[in-house]
């Protein structure tokens, strides 16, 4: 009788254990990061302070998923299958970091297309940032959370050796095309941020799930977008001062769309008293592509 009770409250406990966290989730933990907004550099800045700025523009959205409140939770064993916004945004950040770390890369981390790209570099995008978020460790076996740690440090480590000397000097380069390549990022990550909220046959559970991944991935772009214009004074003039004004201005209307509850209209004419969040998310990204696909028109008159 009373290895029953033992059991009977053992379990009790777990499961209330359970229900605590999925409620402290619910309450506290937020399906957002902060924007990452550095100050433009000085015409004097070094080429070490460029790359400190792109390389934490590009890990900023995915350090803080990490470092919330909560962690990173898609690869939680007790997962917050209810309370679910978290998890997607975090993995809408993921999914954007993931190619944002190649194109940089290469792009910037070396001086011509057939130089090798710095190893600490290619290990944050190949090994480490490629890892799925879905996989959890135990003793000698890295989680995701682990690896996509070692990822930005490596992005942190490159950072700081630029404009040193040895074996781990590492090279900042940043030209013209490089940034047409890096905003050409934006639009595809846009495009596919369009499509994920274009889904006509999107649930009304599943709905808030598409709009903070959505979020996640237009956080990223928002970032790295930011930390290009703080590296380059001159992003402003060629691509249009208008796009690029506006096109910040709405990744700001995105980071900050935040809805009690994610309503999608209520028919799929979209005529209903019910507000649509999916259609006026969708309309701040597609104003935000439109403005990015400007620029990039602009950049090569």
């Amino acid at each position: 009788m009373d290895t029953v009770k033992i059991v009977k409250y053992g379990l009790g406990t777990v499961v209330g254990l359970v229900v605590v966290w999925v409620l402290a989730i619910g309450l506290i933990s937020s399906p957002s990061t902060t924007a990452y907004k550095p100050e433009p550099l000085p015409a004097s800045a070094t080429d070490q302070e460029r790359a400190q700025v792109i390389a934490r523009g590009l890990t900023y959205a995915l350090d803080e998923s990490l470092s919330s409140t909560f962690g990173f939770l898609p690869n939680d064993l007790i997962a917050p299958w209810i309370l679910d916004n978290t998890p997607y945004y975090q993995r809408g950040v993921v999914y954007a970091t993931r190619p944002a770390s190649e194109v940089i890369a290469q792009e910037v981390g070396r001086y011509g297309s057939r130089d090798t790209i710095d190893p600490r570099l290619a290990d944050a995008t190949s090994r480490y940032f490629s890892y799925s978020e879905f996989a959890w460790g135990f003793l000698f076996v890295y989680d995701a959370e682990g690896k996509y740690r070692a990822g930005i440090k490596n992005w942190a480590d490159w950072a700081a050796a630029v404009g040193t000397t040895g074996k781990s000097a590492a090279v900042f380069n940043l030209r013209s095309d490089d940034i047409y390549a890096i905003i050409k990022y934006c639009v595809t990550m846009t495009d596919y941020a369009l499509g994920v909220l274009n889904n006509d046959k999107m649930g009304h559970f599943s709905t808030d799930n598409n709009i903070y991944y959505a979020k996640g991935i237009c956080a990223v772009v928002g970032n790295v977008l930011r930390a290009l214009v703080a590296v380059d004074s001159t992003l402003s003039e060629r691509g249009g001062t208008e796009n690029l004004q506006e096109a910040l201005q709405r990744l700001d209307y995105i980071a900050e769309f935040n809805p009690i509850y994610v309503m999608a209209g209520g028919n799929t004419v979209g005529d209903a008293m019910m507000p649509n969040h999916v259609a006026a998310l969708a309309r701040h990204i597609d104003i935000t592509n439109n403005r990015l696909n400007d620029m990039l028109q602009s950049m090569i008159r």
